[in-house]
């Protein structure tokens, strides 16, 4: 269909997938496409995937653009670009029946394949080409310093293969490059046209996907998980951050390093990550809303420092951007791989929260949760993301400030404080007024060491029991009000065929997935865990009791949530694990759920 037969009515849903080397403009191209697609009224959901070496390897960056809410990076690819012949042998498949391969004939070319068009696209020389034709209207140095159009040439070429126009690309290159001088515009203009001209001399009679521009009738944002993570512990009352670089988390503390000085906070960059949740802790302890954030190896050496925290009572809250491992493992892939680490990553026992963030959208709520359930419980919280959320882009209404809630810890009243303060009072949920340094009569030891009510030391097998049910108890005052609050529900409300137990990143994976069964007569439902630990175990019976089976996916080898599962409830269920460094496609998890409801009912759908 061409562009101009369309209409603001008609649906668009396309998949890109970039490959290229590390370095070469994969990502730039890539995210100007984004940023092509969020300007024509389209939601976006992209995945990215990098090489563990700081220079060299391959990228590949998946765009899925929509006219509606786009739960998944997509299934079969339409238009797959690849810079290089080792990105196309690692990327190259998944595709489409019909799908487009444009390929950079500078250097390679691939094997011929009659369910595929190939398009091939000399963009090095053709960037070269454009740039010696303003050689003469630039200087020397300026010369030097400018890079030849590569991911321009790119973008025209793109942008004919999806059926949109070039003006908006034109406006964004003047923008981009306008205060460069008229020359460097003109190339950059230039090589856009060359690209599109070159797509279409060779596509001929072949049927292209079309992008249909929506109108956008309210504000959005275009973020990542990190970033969107680090907005919602602002919004949150986020004072205090102290971190270690690790991949895939950075660009928390980056974003924070930037903004959080503004809202008054500080923010440290730690000797590692030790050190880190120790400042944390101190800040915590303090009176300060404290947080940081890490990956598994990170999370590893805060063991006991965590123990500390529950042990002493003090909020903070840890952010876990999962990434495959073990060991280094693969520090730039996705996993959920840390879900044991995060519930009993300890030495002996102490009362922690653990959630999971499930999408760009929702990490600013999660991370207002992970604040709010650390100040009221006075527990350490453990907020679990992921490599392909963390980075993830996606188009986002702003958040609702209006709905945001607030909670602080409980601090003593002026009839607590005074000679008998207590400040590790048992009380009916295990949460005890805590005073801060300075206020009169709050004075009281702070130790990992098992005390009494007031803090003091004390080691009698009496105390041991009481104080660790006291704080032991504070799970169950979560359960009681947060359980059934901090899970989803989707697909059918009442008895199902197949029930779907997931948590974190795969909830719109899922989703798409068990629409897609829905539309096929099968009875889906899919509950999704956003509170881990403690763990819902009534809220998931209730939801077993009404399915005739069950299926936990999830991006682990062994099966953790599975166990979990089984540890909690008795529940065996059916396992779909996944544990490569790349999430599941819908259409993985689609098939798992036909093949099981075909066991079941012997392939009869309903009607």
């Amino acid at each position: 269909m061409n562009q101009e037969t369309s209409t603001s009515a008609a649906a668009t849903d396309v998949v890109i997938r970039l490959v290229g080397e590390s370095g070469e403009g994969t990502v730039t191209l890539g995210d100007v496409m984004v940023e092509m697609f969020t300007q024509m009224g389209l939601d976006i959901y992209t995945f990215q995937t990098f090489p563990a070496e700081i220079k060299g390897g391959t990228v590949m960056y998946q765009i899925r653009a929509r006219s509606g809410t786009t739960l998944s990076p997509g299934d079969s690819v339409q238009i797959l670009v690849a810079l290089n012949k080792a990105g196309f042998s690692l990327f190259g498949t998944g595709l489409a029946d019909g799908s487009i391969l444009l390929y950079n004939s500078d250097v390679f070319s691939p094997p011929p394949d009659p369910n595929r068009v190939d398009i091939s696209l000399p963009v090095t020389t053709l960037a070269r080409e454009q740039k010696e034709a303003v050689r003469h209207e630039i200087s020397g140095e300026a010369l030097k310093r400018l890079p030849a159009p590569i991911n321009t040439v790119g973008l025209g070429a793109l942008m004919t293969l999806v059926n949109a126009p070039l003006e908006p690309a034109e406006a964004y290159l003047n923008k981009v490059f306008g205060r460069k001088g008229e020359a460097v515009v003109r190339m950059n203009i230039s090589a856009l046209r060359i690209g599109a001209e070159h797509v279409r001399a060779q596509i001929g009679e072949h049927r292209l996907p079309s992008v249909f521009p929506k109108p956008i009738l309210a504000p959005r944002m275009m973020v990542t998980g990190n970033q969107m993570t680090s907005i919602g512990s602002l919004a949150a009352g986020l004072q205090f951050y102290a971190g270690y670089p690790i991949t895939p988390a950075t660009e928390i503390m980056e974003f924070l390093a930037r903004e959080l000085p503004a809202f008054g906070g500080t923010l440290v960059q730690a000797e590692d990550e030790i050190a880190a949740l120790a400042m944390c802790i101190g800040a915590a302890n303090a009176g300060a809303k404290a947080m940081t954030a890490t990956s598994g190896p990170g999370l590893s050496l805060m063991a006991e420092l965590l123990n500390l925290a529950g042990q002493a009572e003090i909020p903070v809250v840890v952010i876990d951007v999962q990434r495959g491992g073990a060991s280094t493992g693969l520090p730039t892939k996705a996993s959920q791989g840390d879900l044991n680490l995060a519930i009993y990553g300890m030495h002996n026992e102490s009362p922690r929260i653990v959630i999971g963030s499930t999408s760009v959208e929702d990490a600013f709520w999660t991370a207002i949760e992970a604040m709010n359930l650390a100040e009221e419980y006075q527990v350490p919280v453990i907020l679990l993301s992921d490599q392909s959320l963390a980075t993830r882009r996606s188009t986002v209404p702003p958040p609702e400030i209006s709905n945001i809630s607030i909670t602080n810890r409980l601090l003593p009243s002026e009839d607590e404080l005074g000679p008998d303060y207590h400040r590790y009072r048992d009380t009916p949920n295990g949460i005890s007024p805590m005073a801060l340094p300075g206020m009169i009569g709050g004075m009281y030891t702070t130790t990992g060491i098992e005390h009494n009510e007031k803090g003091d030391p004390a080691y009698t097998p009496e105390n041991a029991t009481k104080m660790k049910a006291k704080r032991f108890r504070k799970m169950d005052a979560v359960i009681e009000k947060h359980g059934e609050r901090l899970v989803r529900h989707w697909g059918v409300g009442g008895d199902a065929d197949i029930g779907i137990i997931a948590y974190g990143s795969l909830e719109g994976i899922v989703r798409e997935a068990t629409q897609r069964a829905l539309d096929d007569g099968i009875n889906v439902a899919h509950l999704h865990l956003r509170l881990l630990q403690p763990f819902p175990t009534e809220v998931v019976q209730q939801f077993a009791a009404r399915c005739r089976t069950l299926l936990v996916p999830e991006m682990t080898w062994s099966g953790q949530l599975a166990n979990w599962i089984l540890i909690n409830t008795g529940l065996n269920v059916e396992r779909l694990t996944k544990d490569d460094g790349i999430p599941f496609r819908p259409s993985q998890v689609y098939a798992r759920i036909r093949s099981l409801y075909d066991q079941i009912t012997g392939g009869a759908s309903h009607e």
